[in-house]
């Protein structure tokens, strides 16, 4: 027997354990919506390259599964147009409040560039994309790097106060969770040193309390130039892409030796009426999956699973 193995939401799932956990939200009316790059492709996806028709273009392909999006060349203007920036928007959906994640599973380290998600997004184009954004910047030597939290006006990033600490280094073959919520005014953005979703490595949240907020948009990912002469590239390749209004639970386990026995649990306050609980004995195509019955105990949902029943996989899934 083999204790389970906690597995990042629309991660790819390890078979050798006994009892998988994969917290998965699908497409719903509730507007989750999630892109894994498996197929190669960008579909579903608007390619943001403001400085085209300056010759700065993106370039975007999908080594691994992953989705990389790179610069050409440096801004050739860049008091007048900015640094070279360019990236990939979602158009299909609009949120107010959001929770946003993907992951940063490569990058090129020599580059002073920044990294990561947009929300709120609207008017996108050169001089007009407004939202926010919550960004990885490179910083300088083998231990510099912070993340921020921006409020963008006519596509100029202003930042917003934040409460904790945002100086962390990535560490070249390491891989990290990006994860941007919104609520009303409050934004939030935190850091997961990967495969650990379960505690985050950075947390930081600041209010928008500048005029006029913005309080819907789109979503999406931005790559850009982060130095100070405006001369660089950049190039990050990200993976497991995922939005939704609100924050999936987490499931959690435990192994019961008195009665032989795994207890699958997630938090009560996430109520059946939008989550159900799922399990499949195997995740070879096609996959089956089967709803579950579940019991509030102690503030949680909770199931047992008995630990002689073979390969079973659990995921949440939004109705």
């Amino acid at each position: 027997m083999k204790s389970p193995t906690l597995l990042p939401h629309f991660s790819r799932p390890i078979l050798a354990a006994v009892l998988g956990l994969v917290v998965a939200a699908a497409p719903s009316a509730l507007r989750a919506e999630s892109d894994d790059f498996d197929d190669g492709n960008d579909t579903g996806w608007t390619r943001y390259s403001p400085l085209a028709p300056y010759g700065v273009s993106g370039v975007f392909s999908f080594p691994n599964g992953g989705y990389r999006i790179q610069t050409t060349s440096p801004s050739p203007n860049p008091t007048a147009l900015g640094n070279a920036r360019t990236g990939s928007l979602r158009p299909g959906t609009t949120y107010t409040d959001f929770y946003i994640s993907v992951d940063i599973v490569n990058w090129n380290d020599a580059l002073p560039q920044a990294a990561g998600i947009l929300a709120r997004v609207g008017t996108p184009g050169l001089g007009m994309t407004t939202g926010y954004a919550f960004t990885w910047s490179r910083g300088s030597g083998a231990t510099g790097g912070d993340m921020d939290i921006s409020r963008i006006d006519g596509e100029t990033p202003h930042g917003v106060t934040v409460t904790g600490n945002d100086k962390y280094h990535f560490t070249p073959g390491q891989k990290y969770r990006l994860v941007f919520i919104g609520k009303g005014i409050t934004l939030e953005g935190r850091i997961y040193a990967l495969p650990d979703v379960t505690t985050p490595v950075v947390t930081i949240i600041g209010d928008d309390t500048k005029p006029n907020p913005y309080t819907s948009g789109t979503s999406g990912l931005v790559v850009y130039d982060n130095s100070s002469a405006a001369n660089n590239l950049s190039d990050t390749t990200f993976d497991n892409w995922f939005a939704g209004d609100i924050e999936p639970p987490k499931l959690t386990y435990e192994f019961n030796p008195s009665f032989h026995e795994f207890i699958i649990r997630y938090p009560l306050d996430y109520a059946t009426g939008v989550w159900t609980l799922q399990g499949t004995p195997s995740l070879n195509a096609p996959v089956t999956w089967t709803d579950l019955s579940t019991d509030p105990v102690d503030g949680k949902y909770y199931y047992i699973e008995p630990a002689d029943s073979g390969n079973k996989f659990f995921r949440l899934k939004r109705l």
